[in-house]
This record gives structure tokens, sequence and C-alpha cells, in this order.
């Protein structure tokens, strides 16, 4: 029985990656009822329905290495936890709570302090700073500028890695960046009341 991971989730349709394709698979319903989540990097044998069409069936889910619930996502190895430097401002008691927990799962965490064109160089490095004296690997960059871009991707070779931080701060333009391509939607922050708005990419 083939195995792959779960590289993508929409509703009831999960993209697994195998050794050799890709495929869009269901899962069974004894996940369902059993009360067991299907979860982006769950590792899972399949059947294959359709190899034309690459199509299948999840049939197991193999045990897991970790699990967090925001993003819902299954054996990370990575994450990097990104922070914006304004619109909206950092938000250092979130990084903290995720810190510990990504300490307590065993993920390897890499901070992103995002959008420091729009803040004073005092400030990132004072931040950093923090965050390095206590062992953590920082990394500066602006989403919109290739060349910093370059800094996160030596942190996905070789592993299962997420982005997570608060709406706005930049994770959907950073993902889209790295891979060149609108992988994801990106959010826009009211100047007004500082929430997110959708903002579709056609």
């Amino acid at each position: 029985m083939p195995k792959g991971i779960i590289i993508s989730a929409s509703s009831n349709l999960y993209q697994i990656e195998t050794e050799n394709k890709i495929y869009n698979c269901t899962a069974r319903g004894k996940f369902k009822n059993e009360g067991t989540n299907v979860l982006v990097g769950d590792k899972v044998e399949i059947t294959i329905s359709s190899e034309e069409k690459a199509e299948g069936i999840i049939e197991q889910i193999l045990p897991r290495y970790n699990e967090i619930k925001r993003p819902k996502m299954a054996n990370l190895t990575c994450i990097i936890l990104v922070i914006s430097m304004k619109m909206p401002s950092p938000d250092l008691l979130l990084l903290d709570k995720e810190l510990a927990l990504a300490k307590k799962l065993n993920i390897n965490t890499i901070i992103c302090f995002n959008k420091t064109d729009l803040a004073k160089k005092e400030e990132i490095e004072k931040l950093s700073k923090i965050y390095k004296d206590i062992g953590y690997e920082v990394i500066e960059t602006n989403a919109k500028n290739k060349g910093e871009i370059e800094k996160i991707k030596p942190f996905l070779e070789n592993n299962i890695t997420a982005f997570a931080g608060n709406s706005g701060v930049g994770k959907s333009t950073l993902t889209n960046s790295i891979f060149e391509k609108e992988l994801t939607q990106e959010g826009i922050i009211s100047s007004k009341n500082k929430k997110e708005k959708t903002q579709l990419q056609k």
C-alpha cells in the first residue's frame, strides 16, 4: 500500500505526496466516526482508485511525532513564527506562548521579524537581541524584498515546516514569495480598525 504525506487539505479533499506522484484523496469515514482529525503533515497509507486521475483514498494514519492545534498540523520538525514590526504591532505575548509550545513539542523554532521596512533599525535590533540572547535563531525580512526571502529557504530543506503568526503579519506574502507563485490568499489590514480583510488573488 503506497505511503505519503498530506501536503494540503481543503474540506474533505487531501493532497498526498508520495515518492513519485501527488494524489487527490478522500478519507475513509472511519476517521470521522472515531473522532480522528486528518491533518496536514500526517503520514498516511492510501489505496489508489484512479492512477490516470491521480485519485485515491486514505486508509490509515501512521503514528504522529507531534500535533499542534494552530495551525492544525502534525509531524512538524520546524516552525517559523512570523512577527510583524508594524501593522499589526509585534505581539510578543503570543510569540512567547508559541515558543513555549514548540519547545514542549520538540519543534525547531525560527523567529521571523517581518515588515522591517516599516520599523526603525534600532527597534528591530533591540527585539532581535532579546531572543538571540536566549538561544533562538532570528531572521529579519521584508517579504517584498526577494533577496531577504532567501534567508528563509535553508530552514525549509529536509523539514516539515509551518508558518505561524497573527493575521496580517505577512505569512502568505512570505510563502508566495518563496515559491514564486500564488499559493495562498494574502490578507490586508485596514488602517482604521486594524482588522484583517481578505484580498482575493486572481
